[in-house]
């Protein structure tokens, strides 16, 4: 038989160790090593996204959490951060977004018409296309 703590002095030490989950959290930031490693393990993650059993595991663990579970996590976990993550992040979607929007500056477009399908074809689409151009450089 193997020894396990009780239950609820499992959950205790949990809550316990949340005071010092998040200074640990940081400490450990330094030595993340994420992105070669994450390139290097592409063939492994594409093999496993058409394992019909790992695809039914996803539908399964889905099933698990109901639309008000999810909502509920949505507004105490998510919302109570956004602001700050939003306003933290804002230098790094202006640098992203700054060749996007030069882009759009020098885009001419021909003049209106009363054909609204004409319009798209040669108003929206060439935004379109100018968005999707500049993102890809």
């Amino acid at each position: 038989m193997v020894k396990v703590k009780p239950l609820a002095q499992i959950e205790k030490n949990y809550k316990d160790a949340a005071g010092t989950a998040a200074s640990r959290y940081k400490d450990s930031i330094p030595g993340v090593v994420w992105q070669s490693e994450a390139i290097a393990g592409q063939a492994i993650y594409e093999a496993k996204m058409m394992d019909p059993a790992v695809l039914a595991r996803r539908a399964t663990e889905i099933a698990k959490v109901s639309d008000t579970e999810f909502r509920n996590a949505l507004a105490t976990k998510g919302a109570p951060v956004l602001a700050s993550r939003m306003a933290a992040a804002a230098p790094k979607m202006s640098a992203g977004y700054a060749p996007i929007r030069s882009a759009l500056e020098a885009l001419t477009l021909p003049a209106r018409t009363a054909d609204p399908m004409a319009n798209i074809d040669a108003r929206l689409k060439p935004v379109v296309a100018t968005m999707i151009a500049a993102a890809e450089k």
